[in-house]
């Protein structure tokens, strides 16, 4: 038992040596070599955070992603095993320290946000589609939808304006992410308030029919019948987008 203890201390000071770089004194390792398992294991995490967040990488300028990698690696204890999912770990290390406000760009978190989710749709685990049918109409019966999907609410719409284009473009915005079933590929789609609520209405099973009857109360549209023309688009649209399946058996 005493072996296995004292392996696994020996384990955990080289693992915090990699994070943090203070050399530490291990047993039958020479120390002029300890830097070459801290760069492998650097270079991993630095390479799994570019991948991911391309966008911010190419916004940040190099010296600051630099260090807001290193700081990163050097103070937060990773908790998953696995190096894919390590970079939503950094999403919430950068929310935490809010390294947004202390860059002064306010719309970072969206921004990492949408980036994360991206990877987090590509690779979710495959969820069963429910039985539907092609044949059946939209306001009567239940509409069947991709189960594989996200639907969020941001503060900036960093999903259509360039980083650089950012400021001053706080608001309301919706989107939808998700993952079409033959080619594995990840969409986006912008959304209204209006259609957010209706998609996640039907998300919940309700019919079209009723749903409508809400939102024109809950929007005062006051107009049911060219309510549910926008609609009808709005519903044959996700349809040719791989979104709508087509309705519930």
């Amino acid at each position: 038992m005493q072996l296995l203890k004292d392996t696994y201390q020996q384990q955990a000071m080289l693992a915090e040596y990699c994070r943090d770089g203070i050399v530490p004194e291990l047993k039958g390792v020479k120390a002029e070599n300890l830097h070459h398992y801290r760069r492998l294991v650097f270079n991993i995490a630095s390479d799994a955070l570019e991948t991911c967040y391309p966008i911010t990488h190419s916004f940040l300028p190099k010296e600051v992603w630099e260090k807001l990698v290193y700081d990163y690696f050097a103070e937060h204890k990773c908790k998953t095993s696995q190096v894919w999912r390590m970079p939503m770990e950094f999403y919430d290390y950068c929310v935490k320290k809010d390294i947004a406000g202390q860059l002064g760009h306010y719309f970072l978190n969206d921004l990492l946000y949408v980036e994360w989710l991206e990877l987090d749709v590509h690779t979710m685990e495959d969820i069963p589609y429910p039985s539907f049918t092609t044949k059946g109409d939209w306001f009567t019966n239940k509409i069947a939808i991709n189960p594989e999907y996200k639907l969020i609410k941001l503060t900036y719409p960093v999903h259509t304006t360039a980083p650089t284009s950012l400021a001053g473009k706080e608001g309301t915005f919706f989107l939808l992410i998700y993952r079409e079933k033959e080619s594995g590929n990840v969409q986006f789609m912008d959304l209204s308030m209006l259609y957010t609520y209706i998609l996640e209405q039907i998300a919940n099973g309700e019919l079209l029919k009723d749903v409508l009857e809400e939102a024109n109360n809950l929007f005062q549209i006051n107009d049911i019948l060219l309510l549910k023309e926008h609609a009808e688009k709005f519903i044959t649209d996700l349809q040719q987008r791989q979104f709508v399946l087509g309705f519930l058996k």
